[in-house]
């Protein structure tokens, strides 16, 4: 929706900028080629392609076309509307259409800082390494239980001792709170008690002690273990630069709150009596009772 957003804000812009009439006040140039002409107020192409491009809308196709021009033609329309009715007089309404316009120029503008960022070809080589170190050379196919009770647990682990754990699986699986089957599983993705958990398993082993996690006791059992054939660089080349713009631009981001000079109102806790107001006075105890 980070698009549509930026739509909005420029209309919010519009809004806020405007108190009658249908002369636009948008934030964009006027000199853009217009798509079409709404109650005389042109209307520029990018936003039909920007909205087209959120909506995964083929310009092309003519039914994709006129989808996109009816959302884009309402979002004029009701621009209109509210610069005629003065709705920006109106302090809440104000406020959320401020708001919309922060939020479309915060993500327009970390998406700028994605777009002139640069990631060197030697950079995502190196980070593609250390993934693929990280991700580890062998993958598991294991089963769980998962119990709310350490008892519960022990019991089903100790049974697998001593029964085939197929046995184990199906008596046991109504009562634990998961019993599920995972295959390719690496233990680089796995919290880390559970991942060294199954690391120090074999095949066809079930860890003897359950493992507890927030989520509750794991009861593991370990069917295959298979070498890990990681993807080629050139297949995740991509996705890798994709996730070290995003952290560019969050660093850029951090950097900016980390010098601002940001100062935050507090409410007091209680609203000051007026001038001359009488202040009361708690009546001492009676004591005569005791």
């Amino acid at each position: 929706m980070t698009a549509i957003r930026n739509i909005l804000a420029m209309l919010a812009v519009t809004v806020l900028a405007g108190c009658g009439g249908n002369a636009s006040n948008s934030a964009l140039p006027g000199n853009l080629p217009a798509v079409e002409t709404v109650n005389g107020q042109d209307v520029p192409q990018i936003l039909l392609d920007i909205l087209a491009r959120e909506r995964k809308l083929d310009l092309s196709v003519p039914e994709q076309r006129a989808a996109a021009l009816t959302e884009l033609t309402d979002y004029i329309l009701l621009d209109q509307e509210a610069r005629k009715e003065g709705y920006a007089k109106d302090p809440q309404f104000a406020a959320e259409v401020e708001l919309n316009r922060l939020q479309g120029n915060a993500n327009a503008t970390l998406g700028k800082f994605r777009s002139t960022a640069h990631v060197d070809e030697s950079v995502l080589k190196t980070e593609y390494q250390q993934q693929i170190a990280k991700a580890g050379r062998v993958e598991y196919d294991f089963s769980q239980l998962l119990f709310k009770s350490e008892d519960d647990a022990l019991k089903a682990s100790g049974e697998a001792m001593t029964q085939p754990f197929n046995e184990v699986y199906d008596r046991w699986s109504k009562k634990a709170l998961q019993a599920r089957a995972f295959q390719r599983v690496r233990p680089s993705q796995l919290p880390k008690p559970l991942g060294n958990a199954l690391i120090a398993l074999k095949s066809g082993e079930t860890n003897k002690i359950p493992i507890q996690t927030q989520y509750g006791w794991h009861v593991m059992h370990v069917s295959a273990i298979s070498p890990f054939v990681p993807p080629s660089f050139e297949e995740l080349k991509d996705s890798i630069r994709e996730t070290l713009l995003s952290q560019l631009s969050e660093q850029r981001l951090t950097r900016l709150r980390d010098t601002a000079k940001v100062t935050t109102a507090t409410p007091d806790s209680a609203e000051p009596a007026p001038a001359g107001a009488a202040v009361p006075v708690e009546e001492p105890a009676d004591k005569s009772a005791n």
